[in-house]
């Protein structure tokens, strides 16, 4: 996991590599509006945000097969993907003191779609999936937040899910 400073703001879980040639994957872009807890002071100044991905379950399920309206070849298997992501916003208090607070939250961002093949190299896989021989690698790409006012703040995360089959 990564830092990254921009317009002063520290940004912490930004991968430090991505995967070289992904064969089954998905990149999504996930925005939304953080309200400062009511316990907590107002914002002076956004210091840093700090956000980590966790996998929450998979599944294979059966889909059409064909190409979907956007070109993409259905091949009548789809991993679903449950994600959570925690996140914690470190900011400066506008009260005198100037004392620095964080923020936690949690999101989930449901459901994300990956087609993957029904059979890789003669394997049924669903073999894979039953046998534990998958992996679901969460990298996140880019943090963007920015203080919309003394209790919001503005936040984009592009995050790219990679699912790797094995023997």
């Amino acid at each position: 996991m990564g830092k990254i400073m921009k317009n002063l703001v520290e940004y912490i879980g930004i991968a430090d590599i991505l995967p070289t040639n992904p064969r089954y994957f998905k990149q999504l872009t996930m925005s939304e509006n953080l309200a400062i807890p009511m316990q907590k002071p107002d914002m002076e100044q956004l210091l840093g945000i700090m956000v980590e991905a966790e996998v929450i379950s998979t599944r294979l399920v059966e889909t059409e097969k064909g190409v979907s309206d956007e070109g993409q070849k259905l091949s009548g298997c789809k991993l679903i993907i449950e994600l959570r992501f925690h996140e914690k916003i470190k900011y400066v208090a506008d009260e005198p003191t100037q004392s620095v607070h964080v923020a936690e939250y949690e999101s989930h961002y449901k459901s994300v779609f990956v087609v993957v093949p029904c059979e890789i190299d003669g394997t049924n896989v669903c073999e894979f999936v039953r046998k534990k021989k998958m992996s679901v690698n969460v990298y996140i790409e880019d943090i963007y937040a920015e203080m919309v006012d003394c209790r919001n703040i503005f936040k984009n995360i592009t995050f790219f899910v990679d699912v790797v089959f094995g023997k």
